[in-house]
């Protein structure tokens, strides 16, 4: 009796899977091929990487060419007087207009005390001595 029984089983398992393939079989096909053709775009997208020495494919642009560049990174640029007119025009008498903030006119401001060596004053030497209650300037005449 028990081989009745798992014949009946596998024939019932046989009889869904066929129907299951019989309603479904286009979205089965559908399936595969979709899952080839993203095999094939991702194999097709991956393009091959090949070494070479040689320097020349590298180099596109015939033109090109190296900056030389300072220590802090900059460059130096030459430009002629007509290149610098067309940058920064200048007005009729030759001096040219800059519009400054008023931070960096500040900064551009003299300190309000300023340290000064006077070593002689109309042709005549000069030097600091100090007496009493400060430093006094000395003028020897001739």
């Amino acid at each position: 009796m028990p081989k009745i029984h798992s014949r009946v089983g596998k024939n019932l398992k046989l009889n869904n899977m066929k129907k299951f393939v019989s309603e479904n079989w286009y979205k089965l096909m559908i399936g595969s091929s979709l899952l080839m053709a993203s095999f094939g775009f991702m194999v097709h997208s991956v393009s091959p990487a090949m070494a070479d020495s040689n320097n020349q494919k590298l180099n596109v642009n015939s033109n090109y060419k190296l900056v030389p560049t300072n220590a802090d990174g900059s460059i130096n640029v030459k430009l002629s007087d007509e290149q610098l007119d067309k940058i920064i025009p200048k007005n009729e008498d030759g001096s040219i207009n800059v519009l400054l903030t008023d931070k960096q006119v500040k900064m551009m401001a003299p300190p309000a005390i300023q340290s000064i060596n006077i070593q002689e004053v109309g042709g005549s030497e000069t030097c600091w001595t100090s007496k009493g209650c400060g430093n006094a300037l000395h003028v020897t005449t001739p």
